[in-house]
């Protein structure tokens, strides 16, 4: 096996070590099993509004990056609502 490095992405490699191409493809591979594929229906002009927020000058790296971020903060926000009402399991 060819013994190429190549510099990793922190998040996939948080000690920031380099790593060998065939390490980094093992990565990358059990970071797809962890994450299902998700598939939805969803209105262009919200679809639009999104987009908005994507890009080298949006808040967001990709469409799937702002829909996951609006589903863990809309997690949180129900969390919180349950905890005010005592439906919050420890």
């Amino acid at each position: 096996m060819a013994e190429c490095a190549l510099e990793s992405r922190d998040h996939i490699n948080p000690n920031n070590r380099r790593v060998f191409i065939y390490e980094y493809l093992d990565m990358i591979e059990a970071l797809a099993l962890a994450m299902p594929k998700v598939s939805l229906d969803m209105p262009a002009q919200l679809l639009d509004d999104i987009k908005l927020h994507v890009g080298d000058d949006g808040k967001f790296i990709s469409v799937a990056d702002a829909i996951r971020t609006a589903c863990r903060k809309m997690l949180d926000q129900l969390d919180i609502i349950d905890a005010r009402h005592g439906r919050l399991e420890e």
